[in-house]
């Protein structure tokens, strides 16, 4: 018969026992082909559907594979329903290309795999080909393999976009569309695209927990592998790959009870236009998330019209069963304007991992053009007991700009996931996301940054960063931090350069307004700071900041830092600071650290005691009013241990353990070589009792402890050595200060308790405690200026060279 319809199904005589077809209405069936155990092989000269038609394979039930071919060299265009009978398996083999379109269907109870490779392989060696069909050797052994040529056609596949209803929001899960149109399978099975280019343009690939396979190949063999219901495919014998994509809300998506698993191998995955690969499991087990991408996979854009649907490649858990891991494996990864590559949980069980090994390069940038607060980023999150998954990345370099960003967080009461960054090049933070209005130059930024975080009950994980060049640029961000009662992570960087120009931190925040709203947390953050730990050969802060910080009730936490060279400069800080708990504490060890400008802290608030600083480098230098200090309001002061071959201060530099109302701290500085000249060294210098017959006594808390040790201690005249502590009436002393040490190798110590004037204007230390008059003035007079000192009562000089004899 010669119709429309029978027009596009063209069966060749190349079988044994060839097909025959039958037309009712816009209903084709196919009766025959030639059946050797259980396969059937049919071969078609053409191969299309016409829209709104069906074509049915009415295949006898013992079938378990159904073997079509297309031989004639036109492509296949297929825009109706394809339906067989039982559990049978199809295979729709066009070297040519296939094209499904927006109306293309399938009723099968079995996989389907449509290709546009030459030919497939059975155990036994024998090869269906569609390239070359005579004389067949038929088989009754499974399929293995299927043969691409290097000419092999293109497989598209067209839709409606429309496979999502809803996008992710908030604390939302992704809804799907119950009525998807596109091509789908009975559940469990395998639905698998392989040929030249595959494009997805707005269409839905789904089988609920089962298994769906794309893949992209210029030439080769890909094997084919039963696994109970479903088929999964390796690519070792593919010689060179080609390409895939996903364009305008295209949907690849085995969500189910137990969520499937998606595979994707190509040359390059490109996901754009807000499409979308996600599994969904709930009370059973999950597959993963595969993608081999050999250049690169890029994922970018929203979708079109509206932007309310991001670019992702997604998998969540919904159940009690732990959700899917994702693995990347690529030359280079791109995720651009607002796209998102990550695992969510929302159940008691736990988020799926997310692996990623990109062998060149990562990169995250530009927010989408339709909302600003859609950034790049790789994120796994928890927003119920189980915990996040974690996130493993090995890369050559890593590039955030423009608010990219890398996270596991928890918002609930699991914990976060562990985030591991290995790149053995560089790591790049730069360029925040800016956040415009019409009228206003600049309300606020989002910065790009790394992080571990928690904003309720759960404990943030861990961040390990391992790098050659890492570079925190100007607003970025590194860290781990709790809004929340849980606990931030730790956090330990090793690098070989570091650079920092942002922040570096473990930090206990109190959340804003916006952030209780909208992610739960409590009003009051009484979670740990993590430890933080630096490995580097060069550290660098340039207006910068590297801190751990409490915002909240607790204490502070501990910096460690091992570096051959430090340098602070234009206020670069290293600081640990509490807002009420006990001051935070600092270890620095270098062969090199130097200070412009800039700042070592490690300063407690309310009632909490000041810090530790220990500072252990073969030269120290402070310079242009830089200061090291461990300060507190009504606790002690800290304490500041610095050990060094030697020691320099500048006149507008200084060192403090103070405390506003409290007792001060202790200032200990070991060096053979110091020069502090005209510099301030708080507390006392000389920690006596009462110094002030030519210099005024100052109190409110008390003094603390300073201790010198030295080989030589360079002085001028108008040198300060001054014990400061905080605002009240400078009454006689009631409880004694320590006492000053001043050591020379092979040297008995000295305890100064007082110092007089001579008559030739020489100072002299005495064991004699001076005197103090209460409520003297609270102003210093000027010091008199020493030219020289004396040994006076048993006491050790110091000369008119200012060397310690």
């Amino acid at each position: 018969m010669s119709t429309p319809a029978n027009a596009q199904i063209i069966p060749d005589s190349s079988l044994p026992n060839n097909a025959s077809i039958r037309i009712e209405e816009n209903i084709i069936t196919i009766d025959g082909g030639t059946q050797v155990g259980n396969n059937l092989f049919q071969s078609f000269q053409e191969f299309s559907i016409l829209t709104g038609n069906s074509i049915h394979f009415n295949n006898a039930l013992d079938v378990h594979n159904i073997i079509t071919r297309i031989t004639g060299g036109s492509i296949s265009n297929i825009d109706g329903l394809i339906s067989a009978n039982g559990t049978a398996n199809l295979f729709l083999i066009n070297p040519s290309g296939i094209v499904f379109g927006q109306n293309a269907r399938l009723d099968i109870g079995g996989s389907f795999l449509a290709t546009t490779g030459s030919a497939i392989e059975f155990a036994d060696g024998s090869i269906f080909s569609a390239t070359e069909p005579q004389a067949p050797l038929l088989t009754v052994d499974i399929p293995i393999g299927l043969r691409i040529g290097t000419n092999s056609g293109d497989i598209h596949v067209l839709g409606t976009g429309e496979g999502l209803t809803s996008p992710s929001v908030g604390t939302s899960p992704i809804i799907r569309n119950s009525d998807t149109t596109g091509l789908s399978l009975k559940p469990e099975n395998t639905l698998a695209l392989v040929g030249g280019n595959v494009n997805l343009r707005g269409s839905s690939l789904t089988v609920e927990g089962g298994r769906i396979e794309i893949g992209s190949v210029g030439s080769g063999l890909v094997n084919l592998n039963p696994v109970s219901k479903e088929w999964t495919l390796s690519y070792e014998g593919a010689s060179s790959f080609r390409d895939v994509q996903l364009s305008e809300r295209a949907l690849v998506d085995t969500s189910g009870d137990g969520g499937g698993s998606i595979v994707i191998q190509a040359n390059n995955i490109y996901l754009t236009d807000g499409s979308s690969v996600l599994i969904q499991n709930q009370n059973l087990p999950s597959g993963s998330i595969s993608i081999k991408a050999s250049e690169s996979l890029q994922l970018s854009g929203v979708s079109p019209n509206d932007g309310r649907f991001i670019t992702l490649l997604r998998a969540e858990s919904l159940g009690t069963e732990n959700g899917a891991n994702i693995n990347i494996f690529t030359k280079n990864l791109i995720l651009e304007e607002g796209a998102n590559l990550g695992t969510r949980n929302y159940s008691v069980a736990n988020g799926g991992n997310l692996n990623i090994d990109a062998s060149e390069s990562i990169e995250l940038s530009r927010f989408s053009s339709f909302n600003r607060f859609f950034t790049s980023s790789i994120v796994t999150s928890t927003l119920n007991a189980g915990n996040a998954g974690d996130i493993k990345i090995s890369t050559g370099s890593v590039l955030a700009q423009d608010g990219g960003l890398i996270s596991s967080l928890t918002r609930a009461n699991g914990n976060g996931g562990l985030v591991t960054i290995d790149a053995r090049n560089s790591i790049n933070l730069s360029n925040s996301a800016e956040l415009t209005s019409l009228g206003q130059e600049f309300i606020n930024y989002i910065p790009s940054y790394i992080a571990s975080q928690t904003f309720n009950a759960g404990n943030a994980g861990s961040l390990t960063i391992n790098t050659s060049n890492l570079i925190v640029g100007h607003k970025a961000t590194i860290n781990t931090s709790s809004t929340g009662s849980g606990s931030a992570g730790s956090l330990a960087i090793k690098a070989t350069d570091l650079e920092v120009s942002g922040i570096v931190s473990s930090a206990v925040v109190v959340a804003d307004n916006n952030t209780q709203q909208g992610l739960g947390s409590p009003i009051n953050a009484t979670g740990n700071e993590g430890e933080l730990t630096i490995d580097a050969e060069r550290l660098r802060i340039t207006g910068g900041l590297i801190s751990v910080r409490n915002l909240g009730t607790d204490n502070g936490g501990t910096i460690r830092i091992n570096a051959d060279s430090i340098s602070l400069e234009r206020q670069g800080s290293i600081a640990a600071s509490t807002s009420s708990g006990e001051g935070g504490n600092l270890f620095l060890e270098s062969q090199d650290l130097q200070l412009r400008n800039s700042t070592i802290t490690a300063t407690a608030g309310s009632n909490g005691s000041g810090g530790n600083i220990i500072i252990n480098t073969d030269t120290f230098v402070a310079l242009e009013r830089s200061e090291i200090t461990a300060n507190a309001f009504e606790g002690r002061g800290g304490n500041i241990q610095i050990n060094a071959q030697g020691f320099f201060l500048s006149p507008d530099s200084q060192v403090t353990a103070s405390s506003e109302r409290g007792v001060d701290g202790t200032v200990q500085i070991n060096a053979p070589q110091i020069d502090f000249t005209k510099a301030a060294i708080v507390p006392p210098a000389v920690n006596t009792p009462s110094v002030v017959n030519t210099c005024a006594a100052q109190s409110g808390g008390e003094s603390g402890e300073l201790i010198i040790l030295s080989e030589t201690i360079p002085q001028t005249s108008d040198n300060f050595l001054t014990s400061l502590s905080g605002w009240e009436d400078n009454q006689e002393a009631t409880e004694q200060a320590e006492d000053l040490s001043v050591d020379k190798t092979a040297q008995k110590f000295v305890e100064a308790q007082g110092w007089k004037t001579n008559d030739d204007g020489t100072i002299s230390f005495t064991t004699m405690p001076n005197n103090v008059v209460a409520y003297s003035s609270l102003n210093e007079p000027p010091c008199v200026n020493s030219q020289q000192f004396q040994q006076t009562e048993e006491e050790t000089d110091l000369d008119n060279k200012n060397t310690l004899q």
